[in-house]
């Protein structure tokens, strides 16, 4: 289900000025961030200047509770994939005075987690300050679910879609997926073709749920083909065999 609101997770804490006017706000609107252990999490870090006047802000890091192995940095846009990045994890609290026109949207500046070796939930509140009004400070709190990785391999991940490999496989009764969707505006399926490229069963996949199980009882034995669809567009496909 899209949710197509903006939402604040965080207080807005204005000091000395009640009535100070905002300038940025935070488009967020996700309850948890989710990735697997041995992974890093990525969120966009969406800031919006409601202002009429350009504004100048910092992002740092205020407080965390994370997980033993964790770490957090910051990168920005491609700079995320840059080796130089990738091996100086730079702090969050050493990202450098950002400027914004009215109107705009900051959508270079994520936020990542190194999930570590260890599942559970943890949580880190970034402050975005702004430098021009000193005294108006926006708290986000990020809260991280990290899970084991699925049973079956993992077959495709994204910033959107976590998909296990079929298991087990050969199949005799239930197939199975695991999987983790991100991102629930995205519409993810799996779609299952025999030899002949007829469809053999098409399947949604619940965002609010994590696992898939698809029994074969009316699948003739042989060999089938398992493809997964994000948005109607196919992502990865793989073979799954069938035997009774």
């Amino acid at each position: 289900m899209q949710v197509n609101k903006l939402t604040y997770i965080a207080l807005i804490t204005l000091f000395g000025f009640a009535a100070q006017a905002q300038s940025l706000e935070i488009i967020y609107d996700k309850n948890f961030e989710h990735g697997i252990i041995g992974q890093e999490i990525k969120t966009q870090l969406k800031i919006k200047n409601i202002s009429s006047q350009i504004v100048y802000f910092k992002v740092y890091e205020l407080k965390k509770q994370i997980g033993s192995g964790q770490k957090t940095f910051l990168c920005f846009s491609s700079d995320c994939e840059n080796e130089v990045i990738a091996n100086n994890k730079r702090r969050i609290d050493d990202v450098e005075v950002q400027q914004l026109a009215p109107g705009l949207i900051a959508e270079n500046i994520f936020a990542v987690l190194e999930t570590g070796l260890l599942k559970g939930i943890s949580t880190v509140t970034y402050r975005i300050a702004v430098e021009n009004f000193p005294e108006e400070n926006i708290d986000l709190e990020l809260q991280y679910e990290v899970s084991e990785p699925p049973k079956g391999g993992l077959l495709y991940s994204s910033l959107n879609v976590d998909l296990s490999d079929v298991y087990p496989n050969p199949v005799t009764e239930t197939a199975i997926f695991d999987y983790n969707i991100k991102d629930d505006s995205k519409e993810a399926k799996i779609i299952i073709h025999n030899v002949l490229g007829s469809v053999a069963g098409e399947y949604k996949l619940n965002p609010y749920e994590q696992q898939l199980k698809i029994s074969v009882e009316n699948f003739n034995p042989g060999v089938y083909f398992y493809s997964l669809y994000i948005d109607n567009v196919g992502v990865a496909t793989k073979k799954l065999v069938v035997r009774k």
